[in-house]
């Protein structure tokens, strides 16, 4: 899009784009992302944008139905644009139509499109933080910089997906655009990709087994598996998202509201006793931990935080998780700060201090390699034997 400097001269980029554009003597609007702006003559520059997408809405003037509040709506009808003209919005007017726009299923894939080249603002679903965080988390948690890559990347054969994890292919052409710094290449992998990432970092060895929607889940009730080769333990977290208080009193909350799925994960998460002789120290031996991530993140830092299974069923049962109408709800304020950071849990992974005693963890590594290569007899074989043991 080529226009006068002038018009251009309030964007600060890259940032989301709303284009009203005439077809056939109708109007069509559509989301883009604008990722920058260059002068192509004395008079003019040219703005570059991406990912065009369509939108269920037919004018810019329609967006004003959209915005439930007289005050946003009466902002809004000031900074519509004009035929021709390009008008910057403030961040909380854009937040708000974001918010609108998104409601809607139908604007999912523009909103997709579009929010994929801003690494910092962005909306993420379970499985897809799940995967791309077991990779930067393995990373982070033996040090690795950013620019290294895993020695091994395994995927299940006959995906749907076609996906190629192999080099550079994951990090071109496979990849969500995410947090580069962290970890280029491996950001956010589709959800029918699983299998296993295998981390070294001079003696010490590190696997990473990708659970979720899958037989590992449906046996332990997580989505990830850290099998720590070096010292011999094995940790599993089952992610969840947190959702922004939307009561009096509770709008810079960050709330999850556990569930039916919830109650049925924390039932599979039990560990069938295994013989062999314990030697070696674990500060807790359950390897369970739950991972709460905000859902919307609005800038480049690590918004999450865990809790153990132990400490999670603590919380649950506290009077002081019930919310106004007698519902149970875990609250980031209400825990001021009672919980294990992210480089808490990692160094815990990596020294070993929680999660499976070795002889545990030798038992549990070729139960998981086999259910991860397919075998389902072991899946049924373990939830008997723990039902078992759970009603003895």
């Amino acid at each position: 899009m080529v226009k006068p400097h002038p018009l251009f001269q309030p964007l600060k980029l890259p940032t989301l784009c709303l284009l009203e554009i005439y077809e056939e003597d109708i109007t069509k609007c559509y989301l883009a992302t604008a990722l920058r702006k260059n002068a192509v003559s004395t008079l003019d520059s040219r703005l570059t944008l991406k990912k065009l997408r369509e939108l269920n809405i037919n004018s810019l003037q329609d967006l004003k139905s959209l915005v439930v509040d007289n005050r946003m709506e009466s902002l809004l009808s000031s900074r519509l644009p004009g035929e021709g003209e390009v008008q910057a919005l403030s961040p909380k007017l854009s937040a708000r139509l974001i918010d609108a726009l998104a409601s809607s299923p139908d604007n999912q894939s523009a909103m997709d499109a579009a929010l994929s080249q801003l690494p910092q603002l962005r909306r993420i679903g379970n499985t897809s933080w799940a995967q791309e965080d077991a990779i930067k988390s393995a990373m982070a948690a033996f040090g690795i910089r950013g620019s290294s890559s895993p020695d091994q990347v395994v995927v299940k054969k006959g995906l749907s997906s076609g996906l190629a994890l192999i080099g550079s292919s994951l990090y071109e052409d496979n990849v969500v655009h995410s947090d580069a710094s962290r970890l280029p290449g491996f950001q956010t992998i589709s959800s029918d990709v699983t299998g296993k990432a295998v981390f070294r970092k001079g003696d010490e060895q590190l696997i990473i087994y990708t659970a979720n929607k899958l037989p590992l889940e449906q046996m332990l009730g997580v989505d990830l598996i850290y099998v720590n080769e070096t010292r011999g333990n094995i940790v599993m977290i089952q992610y969840k998202m947190l959702e922004q208080g939307n009561q009096i009193g509770r709008k810079n909350d960050w709330i999850f509201r556990p569930d039916r799925q919830l109650r049925d994960e924390i039932a599979r998460m039990h560990i069938p006793n295994i013989n062999g002789q314990v030697s070696d120290y674990r500060l807790n031996r359950n390897p369970f931990f739950f991972k709460f991530v905000k859902r919307k993140i609005v800038d480049d830092t690590q918004q999450s935080f865990f809790l153990s299974l132990d400490h999670l069923n603590q919380v649950m049962a506290s009077q002081k998780s019930r919310g106004p109408r007698g519902g149970i709800r875990i609250s980031y304020e209400d825990l001021n700060g009672t919980y294990l950071r992210e480089a808490d849990i990692l160094s815990l992974i990596r020294s070993g201090y929680v999660g499976t005693h070795s002889a545990e963890t030798e038992a549990l590594k070729t139960i998981i390699q086999e259910v991860a290569h397919g075998n389902r007899a072991i899946v049924l074989a373990w939830q008997q034997k723990v039902k078992g043991e759970l009603n003895g």
